[in-house]
């Protein structure tokens, strides 16, 4: 039996695919997406167990998109991952994530680079309780 349906969200193609096809390997069922946009349409369309997001996307970020999902799927776990920057506050590990004054609280964030191990980790724990 198939594991829980994970969506990622990362405008860098090859971390893109490859997160799908990790996750794909685990047993997880995977879509990915590049932008914020497209994963609101299939989110709308299809149900998520998990949203991996990166922060900075094209024509949504990370923020707004957990924000409208928080909204209207509260069930769905967020993982929010970034390579960081001077307008992202957060601490690895932790949920508290802001980005230009606007403050989310997703279940973690991760900092680029990470670990994949942690990942899985942090995945399983996520969609197991």
């Amino acid at each position: 039996m198939a594991k829980a349906k994970i969506l990622v969200v990362e405008d860098d193609k090859f971390l893109r695919e490859m997160l799908a096809l990790v996750f794909e390997e685990e047993g997880y069922q995977a879509d990915a997406v590049a932008d914020g946009e497209a994963a609101w349409e299939r989110l709308n369309k299809q149900h998520y167990a998990l949203l991996i997001t990166d922060m900075y996307m094209p024509k949504m970020n990370g923020v707004e998109l957990v924000t409208k999902c928080q909204k209207s799927f509260p069930e769905i776990k967020t993982v929010v991952i970034s390579g960081g920057g001077r307008e992202v506050e957060a601490e690895h590990g932790k949920g508290r994530v802001k980005l230009y004054n606007k403050e989310i609280q997703a279940d973690i964030f991760l900092k680029k680079p990470y670990n994949l191990d942690e990942m899985f980790t942090i995945v399983d724990r996520l969609l197991s309780g």
